[in-house]
């Protein structure tokens, strides 16, 4: 059965089997909104796994170079080993060191994290012994927060317990959490500092003490024992119960722990601090369970809150909610729904422009809220959820939906006011038009096919956007031809007369009004259209000639929009970075963060400011602020940020460098930055070698400013051990570094137990006695006699120059800055660097390595090959339906006429194109071929009735023009407020998005009457032409056989 019989004869059965239509109707609109109630809300799709792992090892090591020592270099040899690994990256610093993995597209990450798990188990096994544990963290939507909330506070007291006990606990007993975590709130710890003196009084030393304290305070498993024929778990304990009990621990012969040093319960040292609205404040997040409904987590969250901030105990605290998915979620769902009613009343007025019934409109429109349904009914029982990707899809669709009702409505109306009866009109406008539309969704729909041969993220993202937007469409088709014609069947007059459709005078007015109105412009330009397509049928050169030079124009405009990975104008927040001399004290930081929040809270009003929070350590300092929901400027979020800078208290030796949101690793993604890595095994080395590359690369024209990592070269005072002299009297050099260590940053004992609470221990040597290098070298070390030796003696000091921290890449040693590049020079400056890199002669064993882009290579070419695919599957599906293959050709050129809109609508928009832009372009490949599709497919059977082609050709553009104008128009208009809608709480804008599919559609629909029409006959005479050649060079073959 041909598709067209196929339509016809489902329209009989939808006209002869009113009710079964009716129940079907029913039965989807009460699916539809059980569905809608109970579908699961999410902020991103489930399943998506990042191709990322993340090891942390903690540790209060003097200088990066230990840690890279002592933790980098065993855990890069073992986590080398992992299966699928591509590239590895660490991290070293005094605080610890961070190893982050990327693995190959295509690994299992389930296997890889639990490869990961063992091999730093094995690592363990080599670091020093006061590493208490490794935190491995897998990259995926499950671990980001669902909620952050800031704490601000202004009291000194018991800060652990307090928060503890009434934020973290209550917050923690919600029902669907699953971990909360704290930044910014310190830990009490029971610090032991020995008396120095006292300690080598009664002949002891740090180190030895330590060692011994280690092996004490402890529960351990012991087998099984039987006493009276019963069996009992035995279990050696030496746990401490009580603080006096640690303070009566016996060390040696008549010396108690407390005779030696003191005890103290007090918070760690502070190295981090975080401020909100300027005062003392922390952060906490909090992560769901997988199966946890989003928003109504966030309910309880944020009820929870409210319940928090009336407690009295936490009268001084002031608690907000800074990030809230199911804010987010919800304002994404009213994103939808609001915009969508925009668009569909827009749509709808234009559909009673053009068909000037009221009855067939609302017919028409009706069509998006049920083809919506149908789409949310098969995510629910799909097990999808409403999240991002799904909810872009269903905004899509707005636009979409109606183009199949449009043109059978359209069809069936024409064919009724040309004197068929209400039945046949019906049956003969779908037999008609089956082919057409079902044509035009397939193309749509298969857009969507290549998605599953391409591997990677665009793989998931493209699957996820289908479900929504395959089902729609296809639920659009069915309603074209089911509940179309039986509802038009039912509305349309049984008078023929046109007029007579309107009961009243007013409404005959108003008809008679917008006939006028739609005569003089649409028709006038549907009558130019014809004359002009008249004219180039006679000119086709002329037209390709002109089609040349629009699209190499198009392609030198494409060059200057660039692309995004964020829209700048739409970031709903900003971020700046300082790097503080090293001379600079905690406490100093802090007062001058306090001068920051002054300066920004005068300026509050005037940058429109919701608020910002700073956070601050040892080592570098961040303020990020964000904006108003109503904010009214559309200053870029990096010009306000300069703005600032240049208001911002200045000191010398002070840097503050832009930072964009998620920028922490270099990206060879920006525009207008380029990164140079160098890469060695020697990290002084690697340091001297980019301070003298430095001048060289901020010379070259176009380089307007360097971009430096975030760190400073301290003094390091290094402690050279004589190895010989040690040898001589029996120190064991690693017994001498762990006597400075213990001594100095203190060493980590079993955990003491106090009500169910694991309180850290930890000993050194009291402040007084480390607090000058003469203290250090009296320091005692043990000898394998008995007898001590200072450190002065073993030892000598030296300055040295030591990064604050070390880089590595795929094991190797790196060092990475940026340059800063003049706009509008970017392409030129970025191949004069290239050439500066090529003539430079390095070091031995020194290389420039690359810099690792947001989408690699492998990544883009699997959208390139989406796309190219998405194009063949379109031309085989239309060569298919037509039996043609020379046709399909005339339409595939529809394409790159959408190109021309979409790139020019970004430039003169002055917008780059993001991510979501380059879906849209998937999506306008299916979408602007359907014009097309209409068109050849009723010139095709107009020349099978006899009409010849330039005729035909005319009239089908003439007959055609008002559907295609009518689903062109009713897309981009349902596009408009999308595109015109704010930016999301995250920053997150489809402007690009609307931009793409507006231009596109525009630009494909005006030339669509024009260049397919001129090409289809470009192809017909190509088509002709080889079947006579092939027809002339068999009946010559043919002709000497016959003589034969």
């Amino acid at each position: 059965m041909e598709s067209n019989e196929l339509a016809a004869w489902i329209t009989r059965l939808s006209l002869n089997r009113r009710v079964t239509v009716f129940v079907l109707f029913l039965t989807i609109i009460i699916v539809g909104l059980i569905a809608s109630s109970r579908l699961k809300l999410e902020l991103f799709p489930e399943g998506f796994e990042g191709r990322s792992l993340s090891v942390r090892v903690p540790w209060n090591a003097s200088v990066p170079q230990e840690v890279m020592e002592k933790l980098a270099l065993p855990l890069e040899e073992e986590l080398s080993t992992v299966r699928g690994l591509d590239s590895m990256r660490s991290s070293c610093s005094s605080r610890g060191a961070s190893v982050y993995l990327n693995f190959k597209q295509g690994t299992d990450m389930s296997i890889a994290y639990r490869e990961v798990r063992d091999r730093v188990e094995r690592a363990k096994l080599r670091f020093p012994d006061d590493v208490e544990r490794a935190y491995i963290n897998k990259m995926d939507m499950s671990g980001i927060p669902v909620c952050m909330i800031g704490v601000a506070y202004e009291t000194d007291g018991d800060l652990y317990d307090l928060v503890n006990k009434h934020i973290i606990m209550p917050l923690s007993r919600i029902d669907g959490v699953a971990s909360i975590d704290t930044k910014g709130l310190k830990e009490k710890e029971i610090i032991i500092e020995a008396d120095k003196d006292r300690t080598e009084a009664y002949g002891l030393n740090i180190y030895e003490l330590s060692r011994q304290m280690r092996g004490d305070n402890f529960t351990l498993a012991s087998g099984n024992v039987q006493d009276g024929g019963k069996k009992y778990l035995l279990k050696s304990s030496s746990r401490f119960q009580t603080m006096q009990e640690f303070r009566n621990l016996p060390i040696s012969t008549n010396v108690l722990l407390k005779d030696i040093a003191v005890l103290k319960y007090e918070p760690e040292e502070r190295y981090f601090a975080a401020r909100v609205n300027g005062k003392k404040a922390m952060m906490v997040t909090v992560v769901k369970e997988s199966d946890a409904n989003t928003i109504e987590v966030c309910d309880r969250i944020a009820a929870e809150v409210e319940k928090i901030k009336q407690d009295p105990a936490l009268a001084g605290f002031d608690m907000k909610i800074h990030m809230n998915q199911g804010t987010i979620i919800l304002e994404q769902l009213n994103t939808l729904f609001t915009n969508g009613g925009i668009g569909a009343f827009f749509a709808a007025c234009v559909l009673y422009i053009f068909l000037r019934r009221a009855r067939m409109t609302v017919i028409i429109a009706g069509a998006i809220p049920l083809c919506l349904f149908i789409a949310v009914a098969t995510m629910y029982f799909a097990g999808e959820t409403l999240n991002l990707l799904t909810i872009l899809g269903l905004v899509l669709c707005i636009g979409l939906l109606v183009d199949n009702s449009v043109v059978v409505a359209e069809n069936i109306q024409r064919h009724y006011q040309g004197g068929l009866s209400r039945r046949d009109a019906c049956i003969k406008g779908v037999q008609e038009i089956g082919l057409a539309i079902t044509t035009a969704t397939l193309t749509t729909v298969v857009v969507f096919l290549p998605a599953v041969l391409v591997e990677g993220e665009m793989r998931f993202f493209m699957m996820r956007l289908a479900l929504p937007v395959v089902v729609a469409l296809l639920a659009s088709l069915g309603v074209a031809l089911v509940f179309i014609p039986l509802c038009v069947y039912l509305t349309l007059s049984t008078r023929k007369s046109a007029e007579a459709a309107w009961p009243s005078r007013l409404a005959d007015a108003a008809r008679a009004w917008l006939g006028t109105m739609y005569e003089a412009t649409f028709g006038r330009f549907n009558r130019g259209y014809n004359r002009a397509l008249g004219y180039f049928l006679k000119r086709r050169i002329d037209l390709a000639f002109i089609m040349l030079l629009i699209l190499t124009a198009t392609f030198f405009a494409f060059d200057k929009i660039g692309f995004a990975v964020q829209q700048e104008k739409d970031m709903a927040s900003f971020h700046l970075s300082f790097r503080f001399p090293s001379r600079f004290s905690f406490d100093e930081r802090t007062e001058y963060f306090k001068k920051v929040e002054k300066t920004l809270n005068q300026r509050k009003e005037y940058y429109e400011l919701d608020g910002f929070i700073v956070f601050y350590s040892t080592w570098f300092g961040q303020l990020e602020g964000w904006f108003s929901r109503d904010r009214k400027g559309t200053v870029p979020a990096r010009e306000v940020a300069e703005r600032i800078y240049k208001e911002l208290p200045k000191i010398p030796g002070l840097k503050i460098n832009y930072q964009q949101f998620g920028e922490q690793e270099e990206r060879q993604d920006e525009k207008k930055q380029y990164y140079i890595r160098l890469s060695g095994q020697d990290p002084e080395q690697l340091d001297k070698l980019a301070d003298d590359l430095k001048p060289l690369f901020r010379n070259i024209p176009g380089v307007i400013a360097l971009k430096e990592r975030d760190d400073e070269t301290p003094n390091e005072l290094t402690l050279i051990v004589d190895r010989d002299r040690a040898s001589s009297i029996g120190v064991n050099p690693t017994t001498l570094a762990g006597t400075v260590g213990y001594a100095l940053r203190g060493s980590t004992l079993p955990r003491f137990n106090s009500d169910g609470r694991q309180i850290p221990v930890r000993i050194r040597y009291s402040e007084e006695d480390r607090a000058e290098l003469a203290d250090l070298n009296n320091f005692l070390v043990p000898t394998e006699d008995g007898r001590f030796s200072t450190i002065g003696s073993l030892t000598r000091p030296a300055m040295l120059n030591s990064p604050r921290y070390i880089s590595r890449t795929d094991k190797r040693v790196s060092y990475t800055f940026g340059l800063e590049l003049e706009s509008g020079k970017e392409k030129e400056t970025r191949k004069a660097i290239e050439v500066v890199k090529r003539n430079i002669d390095l070091p031995e064993g020194i290389t420039f390595s690359e810099v690792h882009r947001r989408f690699d290579m492998e990544e883009i070419f699997n959208g390139v090959f989406a796309l190219v695919l998405a194009i063949v599957f379109i031309y085989l599906l239309m060569a298919f339906l037509f039996e043609s293959v020379m046709m399909p050709l005339s339409i595939v050129l529809t394409i790159p006429l959408a190109a021309i809109g979409s790139v020019w609508i970004h430039l003169i928009a002055g917008k780059e194109m993001d991510f979501l832009g380059i879906i849209g372009c998937v999506l306008l490949v299916g979408v602007v071929v359907n014009n097309g599709i209409v068109l050849i497919d009723y010139a095709n059977r107009l020349r099978q009735s006899g009409m010849e082609r330039t005729q035909a050709l005319l009239k089908a553009a003439e007959h055609r023009f008002r559907p295609i104008a009518i689903t062109a128009l009713t897309t981009i208009i349902g596009m408009i407020p999308l595109t015109l809608s704010a930016a999301s709480e995250m920053g997150m804008s489809y402007k690009s998005f609307g931009l793409t599919l507006i231009g596109g559609m525009a630009s494909g629909t005006l030339l669509t009457l024009l260049v397919v029409p001129v090409f289809y006959t470009l192809f017909d005479d190509a088509q002709l032409a080889v079947r006579n050649t092939l027809a002339s060079v068999f009946s010559l073959q043919a002709k000497p056989a016959e003589a034969q």
